[in-house]
């Protein structure tokens, strides 16, 4: 009985540092938007994002130097493809960028929540629960709200939305498909795969978004700037908002429900948005106020939905 309740405690102390983990990513990826807009006057979107990509996988290289021996064709056969989704969705994602504002931009995200429990659903036969449902809703209603869509100009989608909601159903396979498999394996390998095929599919776009032309140019012309505070922003997103989050968000969903995660993590477009109104990209406005009171209930619901499941 004693060792019973003393593995219940240490499930639940694993549980509760996921969730910490993932707090943290949810700020993090919150001040990311607001980096990525700026960024954009510096480095075009693709050639950053493959840059980004390569730091991150030649940093996870020298930590996983030691490890490299233990991978097998598994690790591949999920962290391709995976890695193949993580690169299109920050691909879209982040042109998307340049003809929304930051706060649409981390919203649209969040069709996350919707693809995961349908993907879990259609492959593993796992249904969501009630709380789980009325999570994704209220999920959504926050992010719709949040996005200044009920205001008196009415619901609006253009081409910046189009590409962000992509990325989010890109995002929502990714975290699916890791969350039914990342328990077997040693989450910095498992990241080392994905990051390197995200670092080589991104240049690999990069190139080709440099060289098809349309009406006579480029679709995207490749800017580099040396600057100090460019290179040490770069240096920021690869190594804290890119090879550090991804390993807090990976190795927090060996303990916690995948489609929890995805309902949580779009809590971010929260912060992203007071952010974004902070320093004047957006404007405040009781879509802010109504639409993260909302999403924060989601998330909640979700927690609470997660501890129930695991019981």
């Amino acid at each position: 009985m004693g060792q019973m309740f003393n593995n219940k405690v240490k499930a639940n102390n694993k549980t509760l540092i996921a969730y910490l983990m993932i707090a943290t990513v949810i700020i993090l990826w919150g001040i990311t938007p607001t980096i990525n807009k700026y960024m954009n006057a510096k480095y075009s979107v693709a050639f950053r994002l493959s840059i980004i990509a390569f730091i991150s996988a030649f940093s996870l290289l020298i930590i996983c130097a030691k490890k490299l021996k233990n991978l097998n064709m598994l690790y591949f056969k999920t962290a391709i493809p995976t890695g193949i989704f993580v690169a299109l969705a920050s691909l879209v994602q982040k042109i998307g960028l340049l003809y929304t504002t930051p706060a649409r931009y981390a919203f649209l995200e969040n069709l996350s929540c919707v693809v995961v429990p349908l993907i879990l659903f259609f492959t593993i036969r796992k249904k969501p629960s009630i709380l789980t449902i009325i999570a994704c809703i209220l999920c959504l209603l926050g992010s719709f709200i949040l996005g200044g869509n009920f205001n008196d100009k009415g619901f609006s989608f253009g081409i910046g939305e189009i590409l962000c909601a992509l990325a989010g159903v890109f995002y929502g396979i990714n975290i699916a498909y890791t969350g039914m498999r990342i328990k077997k394996f040693d989450t910095l390998l498992y990241l080392f795969v994905q990051l390197s095929v995200s670092a080589v599919v991104g240049l690999l776009t990069a190139i080709l978004l440099a060289v098809i032309p349309i009406n006579g140019q480029p679709i995207e012309i490749i800017k580099f700037s040396w600057d100090i505070e460019g290179l040490f922003l770069l240096l920021v997103l690869s190594l804290i908002c890119n090879v550090l989050c991804w390993f807090l968000r990976t190795h927090a969903m060996k303990f916690v429900n995948p489609t929890a995660v995805s309902i949580i993590m779009p809590f971010s477009s929260v912060i992203a948005s007071v952010i974004s109104v902070i320093i004047g990209m957006d404007v405040f406005s009781y879509e802010l106020l109504i639409g993260g009171s909302i999403a924060l209930v989601a998330v909640i619901i979700s927690g609470v939905a997660d501890v129930k499941y695991k019981k």
